[in-house]
């Protein structure tokens, strides 16, 4: 139990806006600015997992979470964009966990 406390508070926490967005493209761009990727930065999916989980792309390195507040107005299809990016950075971070017994400190969650 200490070392999860200790672990919460080292955790890093990176607040995204998310009440004037109304595209994906707001959205990763928002994710991008945040985590200081560099210019190539690919704007799917799997090319977030990549540099969240597996590292060494972007300037905010983990442990960190990544919330998004001020959501309650975004757009159904942006939602579930949010929502897959954050179950794909969980999936691949346990899958990771599993495999080589490392854990990976990153999550991204919708805070309302």
């Amino acid at each position: 139990m200490e070392e999860e406390v200790g672990l919460a508070i080292a955790m890093r926490i990176i607040e995204l806006d998310a009440s004037r967005w109304k595209t994906s493209l707001d959205f990763t761009s928002a994710l991008k600015i945040a985590l200081r990727a560099p210019d190539w930065h690919g704007s799917s999916v799997n090319a977030f997992v990549d540099s969240m989980v597996t590292g060494g792309v972007n300037a905010v390195e983990p442990p960190y979470v990544v919330k998004v507040v001020n959501s309650d107005n975004l757009d159904h299809e942006l939602l579930e964009l949010i929502r897959a990016v954050s179950s794909a950075v969980e999936r691949t971070r346990l899958d990771q966990l599993s495999r080589t017994g490392d854990d990976v400190a990153v999550a991204l969650e919708i805070a309302d």
